[in-house]
């Protein structure tokens, strides 16, 4: 079993002023890994058979696979039962927090085009364009000081827990600094809990065109804001100043009171526009796999609130956050340098299968 140890030389590299900026604190001597998740594994799993979509990215991650080298493939696949491993994200760089599995800087362009193709396979184009937009915004970057914090598209890093397998659950992991995907499989079904995105800076030139990273979710919850009557805002709006991220990096099992208006008290037209905001962040799932977790929260949606934190009439300065069921969506934004529309912390968890673990834990 990997482990991994932080450094006092790598802590300090980092400084006071950004651990508050990513809205985590040191605690007592645990620094900033992210702890391991407590999941007791079941002794055996119930798994149906594979669809189309399944096989595809079983077929597309051995593809992958079959590209690394014995060491390589050493370093990419984990144990399933290994916990350190499967919590083993953050949105620090990398130097602060150190990562699992194979980093695409140490690859191939063949092999990391196969790392493209992978996630191709199990993302929508929504959520490849998260992905290339965050490499391009993080080469924004320069290196930190002292081999501290390192910043690059060369540090994105991809693991396995388990074989690919249409038999046996696995899970698929993808990330770097403000960054991680985070899926597990179990035959014909995929858990995307938990899912890390947001980015800095947010407002790129890509390829030529200018890119704010987040505004389609921006834009969908600014349309759901516009929809209330004056008496619905009052019960949205929850504070005048925007806060930081409650559900992130080594918040696992975590319960978040529902705040905000609650979906029973909302028109249809209202409930389809706070659909659209969960769809928004859930669309970077591929399209096969987004079709039953948005049948999922439409259908718990009378039981789903919605809040807001910080002002409302600048787009992306507002943390706001869906509560329901099965689902809980955060947008964080970071007032790190005077603008807080160009740094945000996200977060999407299923409180009711995080890390699949309605399919794979003893309850």
């Amino acid at each position: 079993m990997k482990r991994y140890l932080l450094g006092a030389s790598a802590i300090a590299a980092i400084g006071a002023v950004a651990f508050i900026a990513y809205g985590q604190s040191l605690d007592g001597g645990g620094g900033l890994q992210t702890p391991p998740v407590e999941i007791t594994l079941r002794d055996s799993f119930d798994v149906e058979p594979a669809d189309a979509k399944a096989n595809a990215i079983v077929a597309a991650a051995n593809t992958f696979l079959a590209t690394l080298s014995g060491d390589e493939r050493a370093l990419a696949v984990y144990e399933f039962t290994d916990n350190i491993q499967r919590s083993n994200w953050s949105n620090f760089p990398t130097g602060p927090v150190q990562r699992g599995g194979v980093m695409r800087g140490d690859l191939t362009d063949q092999q990391n085009a196969a790392m493209d193709a992978l996630l191709a396979e199990v993302m929508s184009e929504d959520g490849m364009n998260n992905i290339r937009w965050q490499l391009a915004a993080e080469e924004t970057f320069d290196e930190g000081p002292g081999g501290g914090a390192q910043f690059g598209d060369e540090y994105y890093f991809m693991s396995f827990l388990g074989e690919p397998s249409t038999e046996q659950p696995w899970m698929l992991q993808f990330g770097g600094h403000h960054l991680a995907y985070n899926m597990t499989f179990v035959g014909p079904d995929v858990s995307f809990s938990p899912m890390l995105t947001g980015g800095e800076p947010l407002k790129i030139t890509y390829e030529g065109d200018a890119i704010f990273i987040t505004e389609i979710e921006l834009r969908a919850a600014d349309a759901f804001m516009a929809s209330l009557d004056d008496t619905q805002r009052n019960t949205v709006i929850r504070s005048s100043s925007a806060i930081n991220l409650v559900a992130g990096p080594g918040e696992f099992g975590a319960t978040i009171a529902p705040e905000g208006l609650k979906g029973s008290e909302m028109t249809q037209d209202q409930q389809a526009l706070l659909s659209a905001v969960v769809a928004a962040r859930l669309g970077f799932m591929n399209e096969d796999d987004l079709l039953p977790h948005m049948e999922t929260i439409r259908s718990e949606i009378e039981e789903t609130y919605f809040g807001w934190w910080g002002p409302t009439d600048t787009l992306g300065a507002g943390y706001f956050r869906v509560t329901g069921p099965s689902v809980l969506i955060e947008y964080a934004p970071v007032d790190q340098d005077g603008d807080p529309t160009d740094h945000a912390h996200n977060m999407y968890r299923d409180p009711s299968n995080d890390y699949g673990t309605a399919w794979i834990a003893v309850r």
